[in-house]
């Protein structure tokens, strides 16, 4: 299906479109134009020569008795470049299915965990690493039902001081499945630490709970004790960022209320690593952010610096519910990233810097990160699912845009 932007297409080109006059009503003072901002780089991936799909050598996509699993593929990815030793490094989830248990009948369950791959050819290839958290059996603390523990959306910082962290979203999933529910529960943010990026993952704890984690997972520090943040039922898809000595993190506020979820409260928020937390640097997206797209919501954010030198921020537009729930990518700059401002034209609409689409089912295209110094441009996740119940297959694949904002 055609990507599903073109209201966001159509909403951006009025807003590139538009020029403000100033002066007052004195004719012999012409008015200041304000020239448009540029228009910003549109790529559609059609999955072919031009977007080519990116595969990890020694950790290929999951197998079931020699055919493909059917939930397998890489999501989340997230670059990182290390400038002393010219590596490329590359954070990741890897999916399959998992036997809850054997049955009769026997129970399945999908699977998600954060891998790491190194390229040492600028994203020409990547080559798999070590498994850095891998999911586990485990009793919910507070009632004793067993389930697994889930790891995803990892992202991947080096930090001034030149250790190595990887901060990932672990949930607590009960076994088996409902059709159409979502029993996902007691979200957390863990994370890991280390002097190098292949040790990460040997000393792996659990790091932020937020409203809805129950205070049993023995989370050190609480999201919602920030006072800017105290409306958020949870926090989702982090993302890391190193920069002028410090280490900063974007993450996703998702709201609920008596009414439900709030999407038009929802927001991307900036926060700086302290010792003992984090210190609140303000919104860089909200709720009209996301309706300036045409969408509903806007998350999984990706911080990293322009090879002009400029900071931008990579995120997927999302309408839940559609199909696909994911819009693509958008790229943005910041105007001032000490205080969280992204470029804005003179109505105060974000301006965008790239678009990148895709066609895509279900979820959809999303999840992008970049790196300058990654020959593949802006990598997309693409999401495509076929059949339905008992013979659904769903694939996710990562692509080589080649596009730099």
């Amino acid at each position: 299906m055609p990507f599903q932007f073109t209201k966001t297409v159509l909403t951006l080109a009025g807003v590139l479109g538009l020029s403000a006059c100033g002066g007052g009503s004195n004719a012999s003072t012409p008015p200041t134009v304000v020239p448009p901002p540029p228009a910003p780089i549109t790529f559609h991936c059609n999955k072919d020569a031009t977007c080519p799909e990116v595969s990890i050598i020694g950790d290929p996509h999951s197998e079931v008795n020699g055919m493909p699993d059917p939930f397998r593929g890489y999501g989340d990815p997230s670059l990182e470049y290390d400038s002393a030793t010219g590596t490329l490094w590359l954070a990741y989830s890897w999916l399959n299915t998992e036997v809850s248990n054997a049955g009769p009948p026997v129970v399945f369950d999908l699977g998600v965990r954060t891998r790491l791959a190194r390229s040492d050819d600028n994203g020409a290839s990547f080559t798999f690493v070590r498994t850095v958290n891998d999911m586990q059996m485990e009793a919910h603390p507070d009632t004793g039902v067993m389930g697994w523990s889930i790891h995803e959306v990892s992202t991947l910082v080096k930090e001034p001081s030149g250790s190595w962290q990887i901060l990932w979203l672990k949930y607590f999933n009960p076994f088996g499945t409902t059709a159409g529910v979502d029993e996902r529960q007691e979200f957390l943010y863990w994370r890991t630490t280390a002097a190098a990026p292949d040790m990460l993952g040997d000393n792996s704890v659990v790091w932020g709970k937020f409203a809805a984690t129950s205070p049993s997972w023995g989370a050190p520090i609480d999201f919602n004790a920030i006072p800017q943040l105290a409306d958020c039922i949870l926090q989702t898809e982090p993302g890391l960022f190193a920069f002028n000595g410090e280490t900063y993190l974007a993450t996703s506020c998702l709201v609920v209320d008596a009414a439900g979820r709030r999407t038009d409260l929802e927001r991307i928020e900036l926060l700086r690593q302290t010792v003992n937390g984090y210190d609140y640097v303000g919104t860089v997206l909200d709720g009209q952010d996301a309706a300036d797209l045409g969408v509903d919501t806007i998350e999984q954010a990706d911080i990293s610096v322009a090879r002009d030198g400029s900071i931008i921020l990579v995120v997927t537009p999302i309408i839940p519910g559609a199909d696909p729930g994911h819009q693509g990518c958008v790229v943005f700059s910041f105007d001032d990233f000490a205080t969280a401002s992204i470029a804005r034209d003179v109505n105060g609409v974000a301006i965008p810097r790239a678009i990148i689409t895709a066609d895509g089912n279900s979820l959809g295209p999303g999840l992008c990160t970049y790196d300058a110094n990654s020959d593949t441009g802006v990598l997309l996740v693409i999401t495509t699912v076929t059949g339905s119940g008992a013979t659904t297959d769903i694939e996710f694949s990562l692509h080589a845009t080649g596009v730099h904002p």
